[in-house]
């Protein structure tokens, strides 16, 4: 299985749309408050996008794709503030939603991204594959269909699979998870860390998965990351066993096997200091 699938998999992210409609006249759109990373997608006609007291905004016209990965003020507006109304000004079809993280403590997939990130129609591979999904959640946002609202969320989660894979191939990024995946040996290693969190994982042996020597693994993970693959590890495999807690399923030492540890006092000292509470509390609070 591929990283990127392990990955959202264990993160539990969570797509969901609220919106799906028309804007016309003068208007003044800011979804930010509530903590996710929203988006907004221009199905058709176009908007501004002005950030907190950017005085000049950027256009977004049909096909255009923003995320917000922190929650960052905004607003989407029919002209520039500067600028006098014009013919044809005011009109746009959005669909806007947010992506939430069931791990409050880290978030793995957007952590390393500016504050905000705009996908425009013209830089992306002809593959109409925005247009076809685009299609399916305004029919289903529209509709009185049963289960019309799960559909939507899951093709919610569908459309993050495309963004980020986007943004993989996106050589700006200069560091985080999406800028690794792109390179294919650290790819291997986090691949094999995402599938098997409760393996002993040394520098060596990742170095081995990835197959390249143990400097140059070292190197190029700190690089890309930001963080040693130890301290990768152990943050991810207390998001692991959070998932685990949260669900309740298993017992204290089984969850503490799971992501490698020999005893339930070595893993509750671990999650404890990396997640500032301890395990018995999170699964209390559930």
């Amino acid at each position: 299985m591929d990283a990127l699938t392990l990955l959202l998999r264990n993160v539990e992210v969570r797509g969901h749309i609220f919106f799906s409609g028309d804007y016309c006249g003068d208007y003044a759109i800011d979804t930010s408050g509530n903590g996710h990373a929203h988006f907004h997608v221009v199905a058709k006609g176009e908007c501004w996008l002005r950030l907190g007291d950017d005085v000049q905004p950027r256009p977004l016209r049909a096909g255009d794709l923003v995320v917000f990965p922190r929650d960052a003020g905004h607003q989407l507006i029919p002209h520039p503030p500067n600028r006098l109304p014009q013919i044809g000004d005011g009109f746009v079809s959005l669909i806007c939603g947010h992506y939430e993280f069931c791990s409050k403590r880290m978030n793995p997939v957007f952590d390393a991204l500016p504050d905000f990130v705009v996908l425009h129609a013209e830089d992306r591979p002809e593959d109409g594959w925005l247009d076809t999904l685009l299609r399916f959640m305004r029919y289903e946002a529209q509709t009185d269909s049963p289960g019309a609202g799960m559909v939507i969320d899951q093709l919610a989660d569908v459309l993050l699979v495309y963004i980020l894979r986007a943004l993989i191939a996106d050589k700006r990024l200069n560091i985080g998870l999406l800028r690794a995946f792109s390179d294919p040996a650290i790819t291997r290693a986090l691949s094999a860390m995402l599938e098997h969190p409760e393996k002993p994982w040394s520098v060596s042996s990742l170095a081995g998965v990835a197959a390249i020597s143990r400097t140059a693994f070292s190197q190029r993970f700190h690089e890309l990351l930001g963080m040693t693959p130890a301290a990768y590890l152990a943050n991810y495999r207390m998001d692991v066993a959070s998932g685990w807690l949260r669900q309740g399923e298993l017992s204290m030492d089984q969850v503490a096997e799971q992501v490698g540890y020999a005893s339930t006092a070595a893993f509750a000292k671990a999650f404890k200091k990396l997640t500032g509470q301890s395990p018995g509390k999170l699964r209390r609070g559930r």
